[in-house]
């Protein structure tokens, strides 16, 4: 008998895996057709204007009467180009899936997630079911097994997103939502909806990604129907059931349920915790205070997933920015898969590969603040000098600062443990440890700090056998 049965009630039995806690870092990468317009309003804020800044929706507001990527798209290419028209162009030619993955790696991912498929309806891999995909078109490649198999030679883990439950595109039919069985007239209209037909024709490419790539994660995308309608509850059963055998332990996001907590921006609205999956996925957002559920914050270094060239400089996330809040997403039990957006040649723009390293370089000195952490007893220390996160691992407690405590750090650890001395301390760089000078004061533990270490945005500070209150 499978483990697994297609209700929500054994779906939910299934636990998030260590690995999955222990990771912290994925990327996510946006690449695909609309990668060849690259273009959306970067000065639109999702969920509050009409229009989104995301540019992997180009073929959606394309064909929206009076958008603005509809003016775009007219002033730039005429009224007689399709979105469709711009798959040759969409080459990869400058591609190196093991550059990326060497990037990836240096970095200090654990896991990367490739849009598998995205709302346009063109497969990076060469699917049965549909000839308009990267290997007959466009690359002629199969972008999703060649990432795949340079991921896991370095020992990460892969996953290649799925994005039809909330599709509006499909090369090959007319219309805004081109396909037939997709019914409606807006993507955020309550009756709009795929019909029968369209669901068995999704559900059959979703089935082909997990067989041929054997994804560590399922990761969909928000769906436009009830998890019944979509056979969702069946697909996720099958595939925790077919993990046992291939012995691998997996995950899957919240997003195959309309419960799930999604791209909102008001994630209070799911504060009754009614989600299903191994871990929650808020976007371009984060929670204020540690939550018992694992989640999972996702964004791009800049306004858009996809590529957007209407981006500047200062629309990307500074280095000090994204390591900010990195280090709050982790003190708060949550992993961050941040988002590149590659060029149609496969390249990634310098700015995002200047903030990639920027993290990388951070994580080189204070990567043992992060990695196979947990939340401790809070996330922030209010009483602090600076700005304090937290995290736990093992029997050490870390206290990263995020700007520099020029006369010493005085935290407020006491109040939530009992010390009966000050514990060991020792200022991580990416020179090794430096001792710290630590003492132990009622209810307050104060740090003489030394000489301002080499690395920049944040410091990080080991106690030494500090219990951790949450631990089972």
């Amino acid at each position: 008998m499978s483990s697994y049965q297609p209700t929500w009630e054994s779906l939910d039995g299934h636990e998030t895996p260590e690995w999955f806690h222990d990771a912290k870092l994925g990327i996510f990468i946006h690449w695909g057709v609309y990668s060849v317009p690259a273009w959306a309003p970067s000065e639109a804020d999702i969920g509050e204007d009409d229009e989104s800044p995301y540019a992997e929706w180009y073929p959606y507001y394309m064909y929206e009467d009076g958008s603005l990527t509809q003016e775009y798209h007219r002033d730039h290419y005429g009224e007689t180009v399709e979105y469709a028209d711009f798959i040759d162009e969409f080459t990869a030619e400058n591609w190196d899936p093991d550059e990326w993955s060497d990037l990836f790696a240096d970095v200090g991912a654990n896991y990367v997630v490739l849009t598998g498929e995205h709302h346009d309806g063109f497969p990076l891999w060469g699917s049965h079911y549909t000839k308009h995909n990267a290997v007959e078109r466009g690359p002629e490649r199969d972008l999703v097994g060649d990432l795949c198999e340079s991921v896991r030679d370095r020992d990460l883990r892969f996953a290649a997103s799925y994005h039809a439950n909330l599709n509006y595109y499909q090369p090959g039919f007319e219309g805004q939502f081109g396909h037939p069985d997709f019914h409606g007239d807006r993507a955020d209209d309550e009756d709009t909806t795929p019909g029968s037909e369209y669901v068995d024709f999704m559900n059959a490419k979703h089935r082909e990604l997990i067989r041929e790539y054997e994804p560590d994660l399922l990761w969909f995308d928000v769906p436009k129907a009830e998890a019944d309608h979509l056979e969702a509850k069946r697909l996720v059963a099958d595939y925790y059931n077919t993990a046992e055998e291939w012995d691998r332990e997996v995950a899957v996001n919240d997003r195959a349920s309309t419960d799930a907590v999604g791209p909102t921006l008001d994630i209070e609205e799911n504060d009754d915790g009614e989600f299903h999956g191994d871990f929650v996925t808020p976007e371009y957002t984060s929670f204020d205070e540690i939550r018992d559920e694992k989640w999972e914050a996702c964004r791009g270094i800049g306004h858009s997933f996809g590529y957007n060239e209407a981006e500047d400089e200062a629309d990307h996330l500074t280095g000090e920015e994204l390591v900010h809040s990195f280090v709050d997403i982790v003190s708060k039990n949550g992993n961050l898969l941040l988002n590149v957006g590659p060029k149609p040649d496969g390249t990634i723009p310098e700015v995002q590969r200047d903030r990639l390293r920027a993290l990388g370089g951070w994580l080189d000195a204070n990567g043992a603040a992060i990695f196979g952490t947990r939340p401790w007893a809070v996330a922030e220390d209010d009483a602090a000098d600076v700005e304090v996160r937290y995290t736990h691992r093992d029997d050490d407690l870390f206290a990263v600062a995020l700007a520099w405590p020029d006369d010493g750090l005085s935290l407020s650890v006491p109040e939530h443990v009992d010390l009966s001395a000050a514990p060991e301390a020792t200022l991580l760089t990416t020179d090794g440890e430096v001792p710290v000078d630590a003492t132990l004061s009622n209810d307050e533990l104060s740090l003489s700090i030394p000489e301002r270490p080499a690395t920049d945005h944040a410091y990080a500070v080991r106690l030494s056998d500090v219990e951790n209150p949450r631990a089972d």
